[in-house]
Parts: C-alpha cells; sequence; structure tokens
C-alpha cells in the first residue's frame, strides 16, 4: 500500500512533469533534426569544400609543374644572361683593344706625317742650302766680273785718251782714270783667293771678315779715287774675334755700290756703319751715291742683281730671323742694310 502511494504520489509528480518532459523531447527531436539538417549542410559544404580542394591541388600540382618550367626557364635566362654579360665583357674588351691599337696607330700615323714633314723640310733646306752653294760659287764669278769690268771701263776710258800717229802715240784729252798700281792687283789676287777659299768654311770670324772688307774699300778707292768711303766700326775687338758668320756675307753690299752706284762724281760716296742694336742683334749699314736716273726709277733696285739676290737666299736659309733691307733715299742715295740675328 505505502508502495502504491508512493507510485500514485510520483506519477502525480510526472503528470506535473510531463509538459515539461514533453518540451524537453521536442526540444531533443529538434535538436536532432537540426543536427541532420547541418550534418547534411556540412556534408553538402564538404563536399563543396573538396571539389575545391581537389581543384586547387590540381592548379598547385600545375603550379609546381609552371615552377619547375619557370625555373628551368629561369635557368636558362641566367645563363644566357651570363653569356651575354661575358659578351658584353668580351666587347668591351674588343673595344678596348681596338681602341688601343687604334690610338697606336694613330700615333703612328702622326709619326708618319711628322717625319714626312721632317723629311719635307729637310729636303726644302737641303734644296736650299744646295742653291746657296751654288750662288756662292756663282758669286766669286759675279765678284770677279764686276770688278775687271770696273777696271775694262777704266783701261777704256784710259785709252781713248791716247791716239797713235807714225807709230807714236799721244795724249788728245785728259782722262780721269790711270792705270791701277801693283798694291791694287795685289789687292784682287787677295779677295779672289777669299771668295775661292770661302767655297771650302762653313763660317770664319767677324775680324777676318771686315779685314778684307778694307782690301775691297782700298780697291774701289783705287778705282774711284773721287769717292770717299767711310767705314764706322763701334764694334769691340773681342765682339769682331768671336763673332763668326758665313764668308764674303758683307761683300754684295759694296759690290752693288760698285756696280750700280754713282762713284765717278766729285761728291760721290760710300759710308758703311756696323755696331750691334739694342736687341743684340749685328746691324751692317750701306749707304751710297747713285745718279739721278737710278734715283727717279720707281723699284727696289737690290732686287734686280744678283748678289743682293744671293744675299738674300743665303739669309734664309743660314739666318731665318734675319732681316735685309733695300730703299732709295732723297738726293740720289741708295741705302742697304742688313740686321742679323747670329743666334
Amino acid at each position: 500500500m505505502k508502495l502504491f502511494v508512493e507510485l500514485f504520489i510520483n506519477s502525480e509528480k510526472l503528470r506535473d512533469l510531463a509538459p515539461l518532459l514533453l518540451v524537453f523531447i521536442v526540444l531533443i527531436l529538434f535538436r536532432n533534426w537540426y543536427n541532420r539538417y547541418k550534418k547534411r549542410s556540412y556534408k553538402r559544404l564538404n563536399v563543396q569544400l573538396n571539389g575545391v580542394l581537389d581543384k586547387l591541388q590540381q592548379e598547385n600540382k600545375d603550379c609546381k609543374e609552371n615552377l619547375k618550367e619557370l625555373k628551368i626557364i629561369e635557368d636558362k635566362f641566367l645563363s644566357k644572361k651570363n653569356e651575354v654579360l661575358q659578351l658584353k665583357q668580351h666587347i668591351e674588351e674588343c673595344n678596348q683593344k681596338f681602341k688601343i691599337t687604334l690610338s697606336k696607330k694613330d700615333a703612328e700615323i702622326a709619326a708618319q706625317i711628322e717625319k714626312i714633314d721632317h723629311l719635307e723640310k729637310a729636303y726644302k733646306r737641303y734644296v736650299s742650302f744646295k742653291n746657296v752653294e751654288a750662288n756662292n760659287t756663282r758669286l766669286g764669278a759675279h765678284f770677279i766680273k764686276n770688278v775687271i769690268s770696273q777696271i775694262y771701263e777704266d783701261l777704256e776710258d784710259l785709252q781713248s785718251g791716247y791716239k797713235t800717229f807714225l807709230g807714236i802715240q799721244f795724249k788728245i784729252r785728259k782722262t780721269k782714270h790711270k792705270i791701277l798700281p801693283i798694291k791694287a792687283l795685289k789687292n784682287i789676287f787677295k779677295l779672289l783667293d777669299y771668295n775661292v777659299s770661302a767655297l771650302n768654311k762653313d763660317n770664319i770670324s767677324l775680324e777676318e771678315e771686315l779685314d778684307h772688307i778694307h782690301l775691297f774699300l782700298e780697291l774701289i778707292q783705287y778705282l774711284k779715287p773721287s769717292t770717299k768711303i767711310t767705314l764706322n766700326d763701334s764694334l769691340s775687338k773681342s765682339q769682331k774675334h768671336t763673332l763668326r758668320i758665313k764668308p764674303t756675307l758683307f761683300f754684295p753690299f759694296i759690290e752693288n755700290a760698285l756696280k750700280h752706284g754713282s762713284l765717278n762724281e766729285e761728291n760721290s760716296f760710300i759710308t758703311i756703319e756696323l755696331k750691334e742694336n739694342n736687341e743684340k742683334q749685328l746691324c751692317y749699314c750701306l749707304v751710297n751715291s747713285t745718279e739721278q736716273a737710278i734715283a727717279c726709277q720707281n723699284k727696289d733696285l737690290g732686287v734686280t742683281n744678283f748678289g743682293l739676290k744671293s744675299l738674300q737666299e743665303l739669309l734664309n736659309a743660314y739666318y731665318p730671323k734675319s732681316t735685309l733691307e733695300h730703299k732709295i733715299l732723297p738726293n740720289n742715295q741708295y741705302l742697304s742694310e742688313l740686321t742679323l740675328s747670329l743666334n
């Protein structure tokens, strides 16, 4: 009985709890249904994800293959790049060698051009020196011609003043000239010997040249006794002994005065001045009297004669920094001046 009462009491309690149990059962059923639904949705999602995963795995596999190919291509690229770098380096080395070779060739060509120019200048100087040497040889003959020409004129004038009748010679008029003395002939021989020996000498002392200039002026004084000759020499004895020049360098001036000057008149003259200027150059100046007809000509007389032409060639060859000047002065005078740079 007691058990029954307990069951009844319990059943009453159960009846009170029935709605709760029912709700609980419903919740369980709903949960199971929801779980099944979610499970199915998860399965579908899993299937989709698996498909995506398979696709990604396939793509990953493809990417790995592509990466392998890219790696191969990259290796080839690096290899080609190294080859290109080596080629560039080789090209650069070739360019450097080419530039060095070209520079050497340019230097060789420049040296050859310089050598050719030097040879050409040397040849021109050689030809010039040969012309000067030839002219120096001809100057000796030119000097002989001028001196003998003057002697001939004087003898012809002297002879024209005499007549011969029945073997008897008598003077018909007074002449300006007379037979040269023996000393004058000695001067001629000394000057001729000096001209001949000058061909074998490169240079002489200024003192020796002036000694023969004095002989030449003495000869002119014999040939032209009316001529007043003056030589002003301001150089020291040491300078004249030390300074060296080409032989017969000053002769053409005097020959020019003898041949072209007017030296038979009472007022005729030859004035020579020898000095050193402020630039330490040797100055040799000759002024002589000329005829009226010559003084009126509008040209430089010195350029038209052989002696001074040859002198100019000699200066160009041996004294390139020197100057030679010729000009007509007032009062029937003619000037020849040489400024000689001996350095």
